[in-house]
């Protein structure tokens, strides 16, 4: 299901579409300013193995949590 750019709001900044690019590019480079000696490639491993454990619908913040703490590891 694509994103629906008019529906914006609480609901929709409190989730990463994994299908939209742009919106895995967006939590990458925020994770990469946090992380500025990781590669691009090992955040977005750390990001998408955070998601693998922790649903997408339990929230952004939780998944940046688990992605923080992989990049941390």
């Amino acid at each position: 299901m694509a994103d629906d750019k008019k529906k914006i709001g609480r609901e929709d900044a409190n989730v990463i579409s994994f299908k939209q690019k742009y919106e895995v590019d967006y939590a990458v480079n925020q994770l990469q300013k946090a992380f500025p000696n990781e590669t691009k490639k090992d955040v977005k491993e750390a990001l998408f193995e955070a998601a693998r454990k922790i649903s997408p619908s339990e929230g952004r913040e939780k998944i940046m949590r688990a992605a923080r703490k992989n990049l941390r590891d």
